[in-house]
């Protein structure tokens, strides 16, 4: 009777490694179909009070269905997460879009899954200066702090009576979602 060595035994359900995902900086184009991403400087850029402040007006949409009217600001105060994430649970908003932009902290992640909870995930980092908008009904991850404690100011349009605002669904199996330990610069720029 032959042994097969672990190394080489086919793997089983029980066995299989979950998927994994490397997160790649973030880019507006890169993230366009999932929705988008802003940053001072750019848009409609203009100084105003006498050149003590620049302005800029960022083209970035922030769509809703008309079950959902009503604005609303939240604030996650997160920790940041250990390498590698362990997602187990997305969650999307059905009628609005919902913006993070980080108040304080360093590099964040951005995690979605395109297809839905059995699709593949995509994964980037964005960095401090990085605002980052979820299109309606786009399932992603909630808000990850990667490098040491973050404060998100969150803005999202709610029913009057918040049925049905936010919607989670567990994975069917958990994603592995890795990052670089260090900031690794997209197009000259670190968190682009």
């Amino acid at each position: 009777m032959s042994q097969t060595s672990p190394s080489t035994a086919p793997r089983t359900p029980d066995t299989a490694a979950p998927a994994a995902c490397r997160a790649r900086p973030l880019t507006a184009e890169a993230f366009a179909p999932y929705g988008e991403v802003a940053r001072a400087g750019e848009g409609q850029v203009k100084q105003i009070r006498d050149g003590q402040a620049r302005l800029s007006k960022s083209p970035a949409a922030f769509p809703h269905l008309p079950e959902a009217p009503a604005a609303a600001l939240d604030f996650y105060e997160v920790q940041p997460n250990a390498l590698p994430l362990r997602a187990s649970m997305i969650e999307r908003h059905p009628f609005s879009t919902q913006l993070f932009c980080p108040m304080q902290g360093g590099r964040w992640l951005v995690a979605v899954w395109p297809e839905g909870p059995g699709g593949a995930v995509e994964a980037f980092v964005a960095g401090p200066g990085d605002v980052v908008t979820y299109r309606p009904g786009i399932w992603h991850h909630g808000v990850v702090a990667l490098d040491r404690p973050a404060t998100f100011a969150s803005l999202m349009w709610k029913t009057p009576e918040g049925q049905g605002d936010t919607e989670f669904v567990p994975l069917p199996e958990p994603v592995l979602v890795t990052w670089p330990e260090v900031e690794e610069p997209a197009n000259g720029t670190a968190g682009e």
